[in-house]
């Protein structure tokens, strides 16, 4: 009866050892290629007795709100000036755990297929996102499309209005920016308003468009924007967070990133 009694124990206590394994983790992610990464990274943490699942948005905002308030044990979605915006805007208590890709972002237009051929008066529709507008610029400079004028730093561009940046640059070209929420940069692209539109690489692959391809210009692999995960400064050093970012930044799935968008993704580590 004792060896019965034992028995019984025992298996009681795996099976509330196995129980306790099978926290289900919850992982905030845009769609491409965000919860795509997610996706393949899920049975390599699996193996490891990690189970998580993806929560998909399609905005900038709630997957930080969501972090926030304790909904997510990481969110995936994000670069780093946009990370620090929401810190100074918000006082939120996140970390920036780790690298992962670069989303090049690139200029589109349904009308004009090179700079070339692109009109001497030129609207362009950008995101509003104050912490984009150094970025956008950058990659508008990079190929010779304006100069950005000397001494004006990145403050100088995130904090200037839409109508004054392009008096903080020279051009061949007259630039009339229209700002719009990044979600609906393609949606601006798909009617082809303006004569072009800056997309940020997430949503562009989200819509179908190849950056590679179906880009006038697109932004070099150098880039300073690299997505991250993120977390609470409760949560970085958690088991859980910290196997997945090293899972993300392993020689396989950053290797997987590079061949499976073959290059409209660049891997960041």
């Amino acid at each position: 009866m004792k060896k019965i009694i034992t028995i019984i124990a025992l298996l009681t206590i795996i099976t509330l050892t196995g129980c306790q394994n099978e926290q289900v983790y919850k992982v905030g992610a845009s769609p491409i290629p965000h919860k795509e990464i997610l996706e393949h990274v899920k049975p390599i943490l699996e193996e490891q007795g990690y189970v998580f699942e993806i929560i998909e948005f399609t905005d900038y905002v709630l997957p930080n709100s969501a972090l926030a308030s304790g909904e997510l044990i990481a969110n995936f979605f994000q670069h780093i000036p946009y990370l620090e915006e929401q810190i100074d805007e918000y006082d939120y208590d996140f970390v920036n755990v780790g690298g992962v890709h670069i989303e090049p972002i690139g200029l589109y237009s349904k009308e004009y297929s090179s700079i070339s051929e692109l009109p001497d008066t030129l609207e362009i529709i950008i995101s509003n996102s104050p912490t984009d507008r150094p970025r956008l610029l950058g990659v508008l400079a990079e190929n010779n499309i304006i100069t950005i004028n000397s001494g004006v730093n990145m403050e100088d561009i995130i904090n200037s209005t839409v109508n004054n940046l392009p008096n903080l640059f020279t051009s061949d070209y007259t630039i009339t920016f229209f700002e719009v929420a990044a979600e609906l940069l393609f949606t601006n692209y798909n009617n082809s308003e303006g004569d072009a539109v800056l997309i940020n690489g997430n949503f562009a692959l989200d819509n179908g468009l190849n950056p590679l391809t179906d880009s006038i210009i697109l932004e070099g692999s150098e880039s300073s924007y690299v997505n991250i995960l993120v977390s609470t400064t409760n949560n970085q050093d958690n088991e859980f967070v910290q196997a997945l970012i090293k899972a993300l930044q392993s020689n396989e799935v950053q290797q997987w990133i590079k061949s499976n968008y073959g290059g409209a993704v660049v891997p960041a580590a």
